[in-house]
């Protein structure tokens, strides 16, 4: 076993991420926290003030420069997505599924599907107020519980969506950025653990959605709103603005067709050329770029300079709002990993999470179901800043520091806590996500959560077994 003597800069580590896991349990953000420790830590690490307060730049640089072309992609496709809307492209994609909401059980798999689909191209947040305003009415007022509508929106959406983002590819970067890891190797291990998850919640959340909805059936008369601040006369007028014609430009009508063609096309060469990681990143972000910018010239004409710019700082808004703080709390926990070597200059520098790792497994009996749970609680706890990236360094730390010593898989451990980080932020926080989901529905975001408590912790279980195993 590999002896560890910890030091004052170990001990520090881990009294601020202590304090960070307080500060994310008692809904505090964590960015207060992780920031004074990168100036703390880095001064005893360098020996003096002047010095950690480089290292606190330095450590939020090596953050930003890895997760820069995650960043860049999410801005040009809220960039898009803003083109889209003017043009009506957006809501001739979704025309087809008007069809399938006659029946609430049929109308539950549909949202949910159309939700997934969405978030794996442009993301949950642009997906969610789409499908709200052109599907969720139709499936309500056809008999499906606002609640449900809400269940399927999150669970499918940032749930089994985003805690993939095979497309995107946003959440296994993060995760293979702190780790050192392939995200070709993450996206391979997170296969099987994200199924076995996904799999495990949805079903547990169709079980609760069967029995709402034949209770609502049972009771007769018209659709019943309980738990919706939203009327069933307000609802049919949604649901009956979402029905009607679509004003869609000239181009809006190709884009509908050429988007969708387009983004498919790259995922095919995606496979045929063996892109991966930042290569299949760029080839989506530059697939959007100038899809967006063919669409201004012809939606805008002369205006097309200025509504070009204006999308595009939309677009930089909504990326820098997401990732501006993860990128100063992730900057913390990559003195960790083995990122410290760049932050510090220091080639033989070893991350302080290896070094608590190997301190705990020459002190404490641990094993690799051990570790996934130990994984697994602390990706949750840091998930309560709402988004659930925060929680990712976090949760790969750990991975890390506690796997490596035993001889696990560190991929298959890092995968466990995006998954419980992503699912947590997403179907759990109500002040996260959640507020959109509930929002378009018209529910409360805390009785919302309260529906996805068995979903989730019964699926993060699973995955907790999974990972145990494949570990």
């Amino acid at each position: 076993m590999h002896a560890v003597t910890l030091s004052l800069a170990d001990w520090l580590f881990m009294a601020f991420v202590l304090i960070t896991l307080g500060c994310l349990a008692t809904r505090r953000d964590a960015l207060l926290p992780t920031a004074i420790g990168l100036v703390v830590v880095g001064g005893v690490l360098s020996h003096s003030f002047i010095g950690g307060l480089m290292v606190a730049f330095n450590a939020v640089m090596a953050s930003t420069t890895d997760l820069l072309n995650i960043i860049i992609v999410i801005a040009l496709i809220v960039m898009m997505t803003k083109t889209m809307e003017d043009m009506g492209s957006d809501r001739l994609m979704v025309i087809p599924i008007r069809g399938m909401l006659g029946n609430a059980y049929i109308s539950y798999w549909v949202i949910g599907i159309a939700m997934l689909i969405l978030s794996w191209f442009i993301w949950p947040t642009p997906a969610a107020p789409l499908l709200g305003a052109l599907v969720v009415p139709l499936a309500i007022v056809s008999g499906l519980p606002p609640m449900i509508a809400a269940m399927a929106v999150s669970i499918f959406g940032k749930g089994v969506g985003l805690s993939s983002d095979f497309i995107i590819q946003g959440s296994p970067a993060v995760t293979a950025k702190l780790t050192g890891i392939p995200i070709n190797e993450i996206i391979s291990s997170s296969i099987p653990v994200w199924s076995a998850i996904s799999i495990t919640a949805v079903l547990v959340s169709y079980f609760i959605a069967f029995r709402t909805i034949k209770t609502s059936k049972k009771d007769g008369g018209p659709v019943s709103m309980k738990g919706s601040s939203i009327s069933l006369e307000d609802m049919q007028t949604k649901a009956a603005a979402a029905t009607a014609t679509v004003n869609a430009s000239p181009i809006g009508r190709v884009m509908a067709w050429v988007i969708p063609l387009a983004l498919l096309a790259d995922i095919y060469y995606m496979g045929a050329l063996g892109l991966r990681g930042g290569k299949a990143t760029a080839l989506i972000g530059g697939t959007v770029l100038f899809i967006t910018m063919i669409s201004c010239i012809f939606q805008y004409k002369d205006q097309a300079f200025s509504k070009a710019m204006d999308h595009a700082r939309a677009g930089w808004m909504f990326a820098v709002k997401v990732f501006g703080p993860v990128v100063i709390i992730a900057g913390f926990f990559w003195l960790g990993g083995d990122s410290i070597k760049v932050i510090l200059g220091d080639k033989s520098a070893t991350g302080l999470m290896f070094d608590w790792g190997y301190f705990i497994a020459a002190h404490v009996p641990i094993n690799k179901f051990m570790v996934s749970v130990v994984v697994t609680v602390a990706s949750m706890l840091g998930a309560f800043d709402g988004s659930g990236y925060a929680a990712i360094p976090l949760g790969a730390s750990i991975a890390m520091a506690l796997g490596k010593p035993i001889g696990a898989n560190i991929s298959v451990l890092a995968v466990q806590a995006q998954m419980a980080a992503i699912w947590t932020g997403a179907t759990l926080v109500p002040w996260g996500f959640l507020a959109v989901a509930a929002a378009i529905c018209g529910v409360d975001p805390k009785d919302l959560a309260r529906r996805n408590l068995y979903p989730t912790l019964i699926g993060l279980g699973v995955g907790v077994i999974v990972t145990a195993f494949l570990a």
